[in-house]
């Protein structure tokens, strides 16, 4: 029941519309606007949407430099993952297991496929106090 509550709780605090959110900097220097935060209670992960309108660029930070989008990508989940535990407390604990992280040009509807939209995924593991990437994904058993 505890759960429950706070995954409610949770919920309606992190369910503002997108305008409501304001848009972050990311430690590449682009410019990062949050979409509401999709709790997918079957895969006990967050699914955390960002739209970076240069994205798919050649002149961004990201075409310069091939390991600036996974930086980018870890550091939203480890500040999604302190905001959200400053309010529910430690998320394993709370029964999710980790995040997914998507970059994408342009808003694409969760769940649908828009094959002109340049969207990035990252699946991360909650470690201790920190997000790390979640391997297991790509294994092939």
């Amino acid at each position: 029941m505890r759960l429950a509550q706070l995954i409610i709780s949770g919920l309606a605090i992190l369910g503002a519309p997108a305008a409501a959110a304001q848009a972050v900097t990311l430690p590449s220097g682009e410019t990062a606007e949050p979409l509401p935060v999709i709790w997918d209670e079957g895969a006990a992960v967050l699914r955390l949407r960002y739209i970076v309108a240069a994205l798919g660029a050649g002149d961004t930070p990201y075409a310069q430099d091939s390991e600036a989008v996974e930086r980018d990508m870890h550091w939203l989940c480890d500040e999604a993952r302190g905001r959200y535990e400053a309010e529910l407390g430690p998320l394993p604990e709370q029964g999710w297991s980790g995040a997914a992280v998507t970059l994408m040009d342009r808003d694409v509807a969760f769940g649908t496929v828009d094959s002109a939209a340049f969207q990035l995924f990252e699946w991360f593991q909650f470690a201790q106090d920190r997000c790390d990437i979640d391997l297991d994904i790509y294994d092939d058993h």
